[in-house]
């Protein structure tokens, strides 16, 4: 049997060579597998085509040297891209807008993250912790007595694997009203919470906090109420602030709804799932000033946050 380790060098050696020229021959061959075999797998095991997969990981590294500053083609071709041109339409088709237009706005960004394939093959029992590339993850289960209330701001969200960051703008916004938002339960503990839409093809994402009443008062948020139950909690921690909520934070989503939860003894039976931020995320929080100081024990440790999901046994 083939085995994703094989996979998963090819997968470091794309991103460790991005700003070359790549082709589907040399890296299948890499992989040990005839071209159209390790194109099938590529796809199957991380989702995307092999070039839409480079592409993706190109605009990626691009964007961020974008928000560093420097000439917009000087980044294009550092990044792999042949020309200014094609790497403006490839940018405006993925991110609705052009680098430009980026650079000139304060838009956050969804990226397609590098996998680690592994989690796709690996189980942990619960309490035991699980460590990945740029993540460890722990699993546990909880009962919550009582239905939790929580205010905020909702964003429509389109599903895909890149494009603009509709749940970012959610908490960018959310930000800028907490401090309107009456009957707080505690400031510090934070709610971002995944449910559907009634489009097709897309979610609603709500970023809020635990109120202890609701107020009908105002018309800019949103309420929810996150269902007493018996719930698996995801655990996971990040080297930083950032990777937390971004790149650990899709692994460990991913890794809970399509691996962990159908290989447990759990099924989840809700149609949301909650992240909870509290002090063990601000370690490295990149707005302090947003946030109460953790205490000294929390800042020792690496950024934590959960996941929870509401579940029943099998």
């Amino acid at each position: 049997m083939y085995e994703y380790n094989e996979m998963q060098g090819v997968i470091d050696y794309i991103e460790e060579h991005l700003d070359e020229d790549l082709c589907i021959d040399m890296l299948a061959e890499m992989g040990m597998l005839s071209k159209f075999y390790f194109q099938r797998l590529f796809y199957k095991l991380v989702g995307v085509t092999v070039m839409e997969y480079v592409r993706l990981r190109r605009l990626a590294k691009a964007s961020e040297d974008i928000k560093d500053g420097g000439k917009i083609t000087d980044i294009a071709f550092r990044n792999g891209f042949n020309s200014l041109e094609n790497f403006t339409r490839t940018f405006k088709a993925v991110y609705d807008m052009t680098p430009t237009e980026y650079k000139k706005k304060d838009i956050p960004l969804a990226h397609f993250y590098k996998p680690d394939l592994s989690l796709k093959y690996r189980s942990v029992d619960i309490g035991v912790p699980l460590v990945a590339s740029g993540v460890v993850i722990e699993f546990n289960v909880k009962k919550i007595e009582e239905d939790i209330k929580i205010m905020g701001i909702v964003k429509e969200c389109e599903m895909g694997v890149a494009g603009q960051d509709n749940p970012g703008v959610a908490w960018n916004e959310y930000v800028e009203v907490k401090k309107d938002i009456l009957n707080q339960s505690d400031e510090n503990v934070e709610f971002g919470v995944s449910f559907p839409s009634n489009k097709k093809d897309w979610f609603n994402y709500l970023a809020a906090v635990q109120v202890d009443d609701f107020d009908d008062n105002d018309s800019r948020l949103y309420q929810y109420v996150i269902p007493k139950g018996l719930y698996v909690v995801c655990t996971f921690s990040a080297e930083n602030f950032f990777e937390l909520t971004n790149a650990a934070l899709d692994k460990a989503m991913a890794y809970l709804l399509q691996s962990w939860l159908p290989n447990s003894d759990y099924v989840m039976i809700g149609d949301f799932a909650a992240e909870y931020y509290d002090y063990r995320c601000l370690k490295d929080h990149p707005n302090p000033q947003q946030v109460q100081v953790p205490p000294i024990d929390i800042i020792k440790n690496p950024p934590e946050m959960d996941i929870m999901v509401l579940v029943k046994r099998k």
